[in-house]
């Protein structure tokens, strides 16, 4: 175990000075205190968690806010962001906001101070809450771009022209997009998208929900769907269309013959013994590796502002943007 005396004697300084740098860094000049950072992390030399807070200015801490726990979509984030915080020395606290803007805003108020910085996934916050938050705090959207906050997500659009232009190639003209839940900040994109695709080739798209991303949301809506006359079927997500099919399935209706079913993104071994679906496939896992990284960038950014106690940078730097690419996975259900 390495302990207060290496750190000492790799730095060349007395373990007082050690012992000063991690409890009264005030005490010591900037010079001396970099040098015997440096030397325990060479070391692997870990203090106590508040004396490495006094000493680094870093909690150590990363926070993970995210709309619901109980929704698959965002468990490859977690594991992937979890995963890649680790590798960078830090811990993942993670929130559930419920889908609620009030509740997310006063997550990151709490956070604020706690933790060395936030990532958002899906955030229900408006721009400028999300922007407030981000000046006084490294922050990193997933699936939301706030301008002059950093943010990763995922074409979509691109995916869904794609999705659009397979169903048509298949003699679709009469879809619907059933939409996600009430607060979403892309469903309308994503039904302009679709519908901007589908009137170049004079079909026709009609509008349902909002509903909840849950299986039984789907199931529900399938009457109000063959009420349409609809031929496909656009779901917000692989769990809101696997009810559909299962519905459909129940009822009868033959999956893709009389009603092709396909999702924004797909859902892998879900165990409820339906066929593959027609989806558009998002790296999610990737989504959190990428937001993981830029996040630990950004701290070690605001880190580095704030020992050097210069502003002059500040604000300086344009807020990065990383886009990934979808893949259309085709399946039975259209």
């Amino acid at each position: 175990m390495v302990t207060l005396h290496d750190v000492a004697t790799h730095a060349g300084v007395s373990t007082a000075t050690v012992s000063r740098v991690f409890a009264r860094p005030d005490k010591v000049s900037p010079a001396t205190a970099d040098r015997v950072i440096r030397a325990a992390d060479e070391l692997g030399y870990v203090p106590n968690g508040a004396a490495r807070a006094l000493a680094t200015g870093l909690t150590g801490l990363i926070g993970l806010v995210v709309p619901s726990l109980s929704n698959s979509y965002f468990s490859p984030i977690i594991t992937a962001v979890q995963a890649t915080l680790e590798q960078a020395g830090f811990e993942l606290l993670v929130a559930d906001s419920h889908g609620e803007a009030a509740r997310e805003a006063h997550i990151l108020t709490r956070l604020r101070g706690r933790v060395d910085g936030v990532i958002t996934a899906s955030p229900r916050s408006a721009d400028e809450v999300i922007a407030a938050h981000a000046a006084v705090m490294p922050l990193v959207t997933i699936n939301a771009q706030v301008p002059g906050v950093a943010s990763v997500a995922v074409d979509v659009h691109a995916g869904l022209a794609e999705l659009c232009s397979w169903l048509l190639m298949r003699g679709h003209r009469n879809l619907v997009y059933l939409g996600g839940p009430a607060g979403s900040r892309y469903d309308d994109a994503r039904y302009a998208t679709i519908r901007q695709h589908l009137d170049q080739h004079a079909a026709a798209v009609t509008r349902l929900g909002p509903v909840p991303p849950k299986a039984v949301a789907g199931a529900k809506v399938l009457p109000e769907i063959r009420a349409t006359g609809a031929t496909a079927v656009i779901a917000y997500n692989a769990l809101v269309g696997s009810g559909i099919v299962s519905a459909a399935v129940h009822a009868g209706v033959r999956v893709p013959d009389e009603l092709a079913v396909v999702a924004v993104d797909d859902l892998v071994d879900l165990g409820l013994g339906l066929p593959a679906m027609t989806a558009i496939r998002q790296p999610m896992y990737q989504v959190g590796v990428t937001s993981a990284e830029l996040l630990v960038e950004l701290a070690a950014a605001s880190r580095r502002t704030q020992r050097t106690q210069s502003t002059e940078d500040a604000g300086t730097t344009p807020a990065q943007h990383r886009v990934l690419p979808t893949t259309l996975v085709t399946g039975a259900t259209a």
